[in-house]
């Protein structure tokens, strides 16, 4: 399988903070093929909620093709980021178990690949270094994902 159709970005500044946020940018199409072995294709159409907010579901998604919004919020939900083919969406949960936090909204056709953290037991038992690769890599989009939000909270204190 060749992914490196997942990581096609525009060159706009919105994209390039995009590419930051690219999930494993330099796994190998080997590394990505054991990887999505463990993993469970989930297509979804313009619309879709993906995943709601509150929801207990202990995984991380892959997005493949498509494109998400992030909405947080009751009646009327706010947009707080996109996600696009590429990134993953859902790190928190997979990591401390809790509830959802947000609501993830498809904007375009897509797919996305559920990790679920069994699925990543049984991957880390049998490819510990691509494991520990996928964990630092969460671990970079997590501190980037948070750099972006402190940023927005100071500037609504500007």
């Amino acid at each position: 399988m060749d992914f490196t159709a997942f990581f096609d970005y525009p060159g706009t500044g919105e994209a390039a903070a995009a590419e930051e946020l690219v999930f494993l940018p330099n796994a190998s199409s080997e590394e990505w093929s054991r990887l999505l072995e463990h993993t469970e294709a989930r297509p979804f159409r313009a619309g879709d909620i993906v995943v709601r907010q509150g929801s207990s579901e202990q995984a991380l998604f892959i997005v493949t093709d498509g494109r998400l919004e992030v909405l947080v919020g009751g009646d009327a939900p706010k947009r707080i980021a996109t996600i696009e083919p590429g990134s993953v969406f859902g790190e928190q949960s997979f990591f401390d178990g809790k509830p959802r936090s947000a609501s993830v909204r498809a904007l375009a056709d897509g797919e996305i690949r559920s990790l679920a953290v069994g699925a990543f037991e049984v991957l880390a038992a049998k490819e510990p270094a691509l494991a520990r690769a996928i964990l630092f890599d969460l671990a970079r989009i997590l501190s980037l994902r948070l750099r972006q939000t402190t940023a927005r909270v100071s500037d609504l204190g500007a």
